[in-house]
């Protein structure tokens, strides 16, 4: 049971994904961009998110800390545009954890407990209210920008603009529930980092840093989010980036795993230390 600590790196994920995303915190607005310039970005990023849909498969570190408390533990990440991310953690060569999202549904597998969660995301509430779903994920994972609710070509029109230190901050006009926020770097039209928060209750947030690119692809990014009782960051770092489709969904041995409430499994992650 010693090694299930090691599901928080994956479950950290989750944990993220299904928690209310609140903040207080505002940044201080500045003189907002030119309407041409950000309708150009914008423009650029819709065409290179036509260009990367090819499937992608990658060997990933992820460094967790939990409450000042840090581990690590080695992967793969595997992704195909518009059906699925896969994400799992290994110790020794064995899986112990995997994390899966599709347009219907997630998954998350503990192989350590024999146990598991899969949920719809109309399941969760706050992500049905606020129109978070996979293609959102899939956004934070491939760094591209995202409207909830919305597929397709991204304008100009569906964000207020401003310059805050020198980067370009784009924040969604119409999301319900959350302040959608994306900061770029506007010399290299990169996007460094994005933050879903709220300022009607509570200090949650979250961020999702991207550090470093290998050839458009983001293969170093932090996660952190706050308020959620105990401080969660995770570090992934990818490495041995292909584009390879060979691979499926995962099989649920049905009869081996135990389905789960993942508040549940949620609650007892985190107490792990």
């Amino acid at each position: 049971m010693r090694n299930l600590k090691y599901m928080v790196v994956v479950m950290g994920l989750a944990v993220m994904a299904l928690s209310s995303c609140r903040s207080t915190k505002q940044a201080a607005p500045s003189a907002p961009v030119t309407s041409a310039r950000t309708e150009q970005i914008i423009r650029n990023l819709n065409e290179r998110k036509l260009e990367q849909n090819r499937p992608l498969t990658a060997k990933v570190l992820l460094q967790l800390e939990l409450d000042g408390k840090k581990m690590s533990v080695g992967g793969n990440l595997r992704m195909k545009r518009n059906e699925v991310i896969q994400l799992t953690a290994s110790v020794l060569f064995a899986e112990v954890g995997r994390i899966e999202f599709t347009p219907a549904y997630m998954l998350l597998l503990d192989r350590m407990g024999k146990q598991y969660v899969k949920v719809g995301y109309d399941e969760v509430p706050f992500l049905k209210r606020s129109g978070l779903d996979f293609y959102s994920l899939q956004a934070l994972f491939w760094n591209e920008l995202f409207v909830p609710g919305k597929q397709g070509i991204l304008r100009e029109q569906d964000f207020t603009s401003s310059t805050e230190d020198g980067l370009l901050q784009l924040v969604v006009r119409e999301a319900s529930l959350v302040t959608l926020r994306f900061a770029l770097n506007p010399s290299d039209e990169t996007l460094v980092n994005t933050r879903i928060a709220s300022s009607k209750q509570g200090p949650q947030h979250f961020d999702w840093h991207y550090l470093h690119f290998n050839k458009g692809i983001a293969d170093k990014m932090e996660l952190s989010m706050a308020g959620i009782g105990k401080d969660v960051r995770i570090g992934m770092t990818l490495s041995n980036i292909r584009n390879n489709g060979d691979w499926e969904l995962t099989q649920i041995p049905e009869k081996k795993y135990k389905r789960v409430d993942p508040v549940v499994l949620f609650k007892k992650l985190l107490k792990i230390g």
